[in-house]
């Protein structure tokens, strides 16, 4: 194998050499061409995607990160300056469920697992300063699972309790939200989290949980103040009261005007007062006695009249007294009093709150749209104002569907206007043709690096095999020596170094005219193993070939005898 690889050295060494300067000049720049084209294609080949593991990480997770991918061997990249960690597809899923398993990313928030650890002497102060801590972070855990919450902070003041009741303070709690990019929580999701935390802390009220967002604006509300409370929740009933409508109407009239063709706009304007009514009704006809009263009084009596005569003679004293004149009386009296029942009717009525005062109703109609065909066959799309008659129908339409009432102040208006369509066609044929654009580059990139590599290997390195291993040699007529004077010939000649490895050298003491048979007959022996095919060619080749007309006989006899070797 040795002496093989060095007969390969000698004769590229010796294909280079006879070779012109501008020839060896392409040579190089090719071959430096294809090591570069090669390198390029091994380089892009080996350009990793990288997708997000997680993104706007803290900087002590992302240092906690990082470490254990250093430890598994995990190539990864870094973007946003530190906030975004990336690693290569086949290895985000298995990395996500491993940071999982670590409790990461939360890895700065603290819980009950604090207590996991206790040393001995721990002092009481160190022992509520760690149940304060484990409070506020399963807090932050709770708060960050739900959706839309990106991170959030927890802060507790709880005082210490004190002997007395009236000198007792109230525990707080603040709390900082930081939300993904467009999520906005409506105040019932603020309250609950007001309520998680406030549940969460004994002797709480949710009035004494504040929660803002990143952005420094207070969230919360003060549940205590009635009429906040009542304004928000009179609020969210007049929009509720509003979609229904909205929703009714365009429900009725999408079946009509078509789908996509109606807008409709609502606005409530609601009597939120409570009423306590109480009526009172008598009905007069229907009286009956309930009950009579009678009384009957009578008296007889008599009594002295007056005494003596008229004048001074009769009241004087000392005087007879005058004769007593006797008066009697008699006295009837009759009382009757009769009762009537009278049947009364008495309601009384709370009216609730939320009634319709009055109602608004603003619709907007396309304009009708018609598909008819032109004199060529194809579709052409027109659209035309609706009749006032059916503008009128519609009306009344809708006018069921809300339950407007004129006498009510209720107001309704139909328009009829032409929509403006977004081209979405236009929007999803550029779309299209991007990613065919796209399909097609890259179809092409990918073909044109396998056209190179067919044709690197078809021009290049198949060529240099098949010279590599091929004998340079083209006959063997030009190859074997014929006789003992060409054999010397060539020994002595320095023309081909590398036949006078192969033949060896006659010494003089040997006769050459007693050797010439053995050595040729040798040679022809160890050429003939060596390239088999060639010689097989070479034997075809004379066993062909035409002797010349004046020697027939000759030519016979050579025949024969390169038939018998």
């Amino acid at each position: 194998m040795e002496e093989y690889l060095k007969k390969i050295g000698v004769q590229i060494a010796d294909f280079i050499k006879d070779m012109s300067s501008g020839k060896k000049a392409a040579m190089a720049l090719t071959l430096f061409a294809i090591i570069g084209a090669i390198a390029l294609l091994f380089v892009w080949a080996g350009n990793k995607t990288y997708v997000p593991i997680m993104t706007n990480i803290n900087p002590e997770e992302s240092t906690n990160i990082i470490r254990l991918l250093r430890e598994k061997q995990i190539p990864f990249r870094m973007e946003a300056n530190g906030k975004t960690i990336s690693v290569p597809p086949e290895n985000l899923y298995e990395f996500r469920l491993e940071l999982a398993s670590m409790g990461l990313p939360q890895s700065g928030v603290i819980g009950y697992e604090v207590f996991d650890k206790q040393s001995i002497g721990v002092s009481s102060f160190v022992q509520k300063l760690n149940q304060k801590r484990a409070q506020e972070g399963e807090l932050m855990r709770t708060i960050n699972s739900i959706r839309g919450v990106r991170r959030s902070r927890v802060h507790l003041a709880i005082p210490q309790k004190s002997t007395f009741v009236e000198d007792q303070k109230k525990s707080t709690a603040s709390v900082v939200i930081d939300l993904d990019p467009g999520v906005i929580l409506n105040d019932k999701q603020v309250f609950g989290i007001g309520n998680l935390v406030a549940r969460a802390v004994e002797g709480m009220e949710v009035s004494d949980v504040v929660i803002m967002n990143s952005e420094g604006k207070v969230l919360s509300r003060n549940p205590t103040d009635s009429l906040s409370a009542a304004t928000a929740t009179q609020l969210d009933f007049q929009q509720k009261v509003e979609a229904d409508f909205e929703k009714r109407l365009e429900e009725v009239l999408n079946h009509v005007v078509g789908e996509g063709h109606v807008v409709a706009k609502v606005s409530a304007e609601l009597d939120f007062s409570q009423v306590n009514e109480t009526q009172t009704s008598f009905d007069a006809d229907g009286s009956a006695v309930r009950s009579v009263e009678k009384h009957n009084d009578s008296m007889n009596g008599t009594r002295p009249g007056p005494l003596g005569a008229g004048g001074v003679a009769s009241n004087t004293p000392g005087q007879p007294p005058a004769v007593n004149n006797e008066v009697k009386t008699e006295t009837v009296k009759n009382n009757e009093v009769t009762n009537y029942e009278i049947p009364q009717i008495i309601k009384k009525t709370t009216r609730s709150a939320g009634s319709i005062k009055r109602l608004s109703v603003a619709v907007v109609i396309d304009q009708k749209i018609s598909k008819s065909k032109d004199k060529d066959g194809k579709s052409v799309t027109k659209s035309e104002a609706w009749s006032p008659e059916k503008l009128k129908e519609l009306e009344q339409i809708a006018a069921g569907a809300v339950g407007l009432d004129r006498k009510r102040g209720d107001t309704l208006e139909i328009k009829n206007i032409e929509f403006t369509h977004e081209d979405f066609e236009e929007a999803q044929k550029i779309v299209s043709d991007a990613e065919q654009k796209s399909y097609i580059q890259n179809l092409i990139t990918y073909c044109m690096i396998g056209l190179t590599i067919l044709l690197f290997f078809t021009f290049v390195v198949r060529p240099f095999i098949k010279w590599i291993t091929e004998n340079t040699i083209d006959s063997m007529d030009t190859f074997l020596p014929q006789t003992v004077e060409e054999l010397e010939k060539l020994q002595r000649g320095t023309a081909i170094a590398a036949i006078e490895e192969i033949i060896p050298v006659i010494p003089d003491s040997i006769d050459p005219e007693k050797v010439e048979g053995e050595m040729i007959k040798e040679k022809i022996i160890t050429l003939v193993d060596a390239n088999p095919h060639k010689a097989a060619l070479i034997l075809r080749d004379w066993l062909h070939k035409k002797a010349p007309d004046s020697k027939p006989a000759e030519a016979g006899k050579g025949k024969e005898k390169a038939a018998s070797a």
